[in-house]
């Protein structure tokens, strides 16, 4: 179903008055809105709230569902969308996890494929009961195979619920981080450590995991990585933590003066074959923005750049640029400040960058259109958007798409969107699509639907 036209489909998505209709549509009409798939939720045997997507070679589509699919213990899942000749894509599920037989559990972040075509992913839960590393594989008779590469060790001493999309370096080594365990300091918000950033090596036909860092959330050290890393021209590695670091203004501190803020971490590897953890910059107050949930990927400057889901000038979130110094010093910069209504806010998702430099991206919150969404922010079911270097530094944004609520879906929230070759924008939406389905059989608070996946046009 297309939702190019506006109008048609809030008249079929929303039950509100006309005079409503015609006072928001204009400001909500932008790209162009095909919906690929509708996900109906543990009643009728499918998934629910789809992650992120992420295209192979041959352009086909892989994502997954956090919740549901097929079975009593069904605990996310594994699809695959191939093009049609037609047009359009077909589903297909590919693997279901079940923690019940020791799989893992609710996976959500984008996958890494290597150069034969292999994905690698992380679930936050199941396995021993701190998530798990897998492999999927594609067998001779076309069924996907999975392996599981590392069980998160159930105390937490290794780490415990890895986050966001894994990355290779140029040995094949997969590097990752979880949001918490690691066992190192503990205090009130992270009783079994505060997070780790690790290493998985294939020797010998097994995976073997090494703690690079393990957080303590003291001094200026961070807490809670999440996102996804990236390494910079020189084999460093880059990160960023939710909160921790030296920033204790009262936007994101507690009573206590506990640092809310956040930070940007760098791994240097040594020649011992260790790594030394660095905190490079602490986000402080509402010119930074604090609470980065999004990770960090490398632009084609070479800076690197990410979203804060709070702070800016309208305290809507933003999104920031790492820019490297010498001597190891970074500068950042804030270049979009989120001010919802229209606009989005409190992004917690992930960039993506073209061939050009643009970045994309998708806000859960904001859209200025509140019928069936929430009501902060000027209310809103998400937009997706696009940001433009500009002569002088500056950057444009451009709103591609605002959700509606209904069969479009609401609330992306994807770890990154995915691009195809012709400049055609393609992710997922956590909620809505299906008004007759029982919203309790899909996670989030909206009324129907268990998430789409979307193709927008800009």
């Amino acid at each position: 179903m297309n939702y190019g036209k506006c109008l048609t489909a809030m008249s079929k998505s929303l039950a509100v008055a006309a005079v409503t209709i015609g006072l928001v549509a204009g400001s909500l009409c932008a790209g162009q809105e095909t919906v690929l798939h509708t996900f109906t939720g543990v009643e009728r045997n499918s998934g629910s709230a789809p992650g992120s997507l992420t295209f192979n070679a041959s352009g086909d589509l892989f994502g997954t569902f956090s919740a549901g699919g097929v079975g009593e213990f069904a605990d996310g899942g594994v699809f695959e969308m191939t093009p049609k000749a037609g047009g359009g894509f077909t589903y297909q599920p590919i693997h279901q996890f079940s923690q019940a037989t020791g799989d893992g559990a609710n996976p959500g972040s984008a996958f890494v494929l290597d150069a034969n075509g292999n994905l690698y992913g992380v679930t936050p839960n199941g396995g021993n009961g701190c998530g798990i590393v897998f492999e999927l594989s594609l067998t001779n008779s076309g069924k996907w195979k999975e392996t599981i590469l590392h069980k998160f060790d159930s105390s937490g001493k290794d780490g415990c619920n890895p986050s966001g999309r894994l990355i290779f370096d140029q040995a094949g080594d997969l590097f990752g981080g979880t949001f918490n365990g690691g066992r190192g300091i503990s205090n009130l918000f992270c009783n079994n450590g505060c997070g780790t950033t690790y290493k998985l090596h294939l020797a010998n036909g097994k995976w073997t995991e090494t703690v690079l860092h393990r957080f303590t959330g003291k001094g200026t050290d961070g807490q809670s990585p999440t996102g996804g890393l990236a390494f910079d021209k020189a084999g460093n590695l880059w990160g960023t933590t939710f909160i921790g670091g030296v920033g204790k203004s009262s936007t994101c501190g507690d009573t206590n003066g506990a640092a809310f803020c956040g930070t940007v971490f760098e791994l240097t590897p040594n020649a011992n074959g260790n790594w030394t953890e660095s905190t490079l910059y602490s986000f402080v107050d509402a010119s930074t923005g604090w609470n980065s949930f999004s990770g960090l990927i490398l632009d084609k400057a070479g800076d690197l750049v990410g979203t804060t889901e709070n702070g800016g000038s309208a305290l809507q979130g933003t999104v920031f640029k790492i820019t490297p110094k010498d001597k190891g010093k970074v500068e950042e910069s804030l270049i979009h400040e989120f001010v919802g209504e229209a606009d989005g806010a409190f992004p917690n998702s992930g960039l993506t960058s073209d061939a050009a430099g643009n970045l994309y991206g998708v806000v859960s919150n904001g859209g200025g259109h509140a019928f069936t969404c929430t009501e902060d922010s000027g209310g809103g079911c998400g937009i997706v958007y696009k940001l433009t270097p500009q002569a002088g530094g500056t950057w444009k944004e451009t709103i591609l798409y605002t959700f509606l609520g209904g069969a479009d879906g609401a609330e992306p929230g994807d770890d990154r969107l995915a691009l195809d070759a012709n400049g055609d924008v393609f992710g997922s939406a956590g909620s809505g699509g299906d008004f007759n389905v029982n919203q309790t059989g899909c996670p989030g608070n909206l009324p129907g639907g268990c998430g789409v996946v979307f193709k927008v046009k800009p």
